[in-house]
């Protein structure tokens, strides 16, 4: 039987405007919280994903990733070579596809940050996964509704921290075995980890003020 593995699929370096994590400092704290891998994914850029990689030791796998801002909420493109369009979310799931990658909705009904609200039918036929335990979400009927919403579609279900700080590296995770993205579009993954996390917005606010 294949060994359980452990990825964060959301991971912020300071190439997004909201972190201050220098690319070292993420795959050090992927590897003391020890996690079998993570996905980088700044807002809009593939920028630090390959200094990430560098600095990664081995064993930790590096997945290139990114938060796309869409015309609604934000989505994860997995194992994509380019930052697809901010455009409307069926258009970027497309243009994610296209590249041979993974597509995930990022905390989809967190309404204290850019949501899901209009054409969920559609989108949930063309999308891959959707992020059911993210660790920002405050309210825990943010990640519930998600996870409601995953199952409800036959969609498979992914934890990422989000962490734009390296102690919120690993907080939520994507358990599977073999190779994630593959797990994901199978639907065989589950997600674990902690939300709730109040301070981290508090941190990202003061950063963002003193940027």
């Amino acid at each position: 039987m294949s060994e359980r593995r452990a990825y964060d699929l959301q991971t912020h370096t300071d190439a997004s405007p909201c972190s201050r994590t220098p690319p070292d400092r993420v795959a050090r704290a992927a590897v003391d919280a020890g996690l079998d891998g993570i996905a980088v994914t700044d807002h809009d850029t593939t920028e630090n994903v390959a200094a990430v990689r560098a600095a990664a030791p081995p064993g930790l796998e590096v997945i290139a990733g990114v938060e796309v801002t869409t015309t609604q909420g934000h989505l994860l493109a997995l194992g994509v070579e380019h930052p697809p369009p901010k455009t409307d979310p069926q258009t970027v799931i497309e243009d994610v596809h296209d590249q041979g990658g993974v597509a995930v909705l990022s905390h989809p009904f967190d309404r204290l940050r850019q949501y899901y609200d209009r054409d969920l039918s559609a989108i949930a036929r063309r999308v891959d996964a959707v992020e059911v335990c993210n660790s920002r979400c405050v309210r825990k009927r943010y990640n519930d509704r998600a996870r409601s919403f995953a199952a409800k579609h036959g969609l498979a279900a992914t934890g990422g921290s989000d962490a734009h700080f390296p102690m919120e590296v690993g907080r939520a995770r994507t358990v599977c075995t073999g190779d994630p993205l593959a797990a994901i579009r199978a639907g065989e993954t589950t997600a674990a980890g902690r939300a709730r996390y109040l301070s981290g917005h508090v941190a990202t606010k003061l950063h963002q003020l003193l940027r």
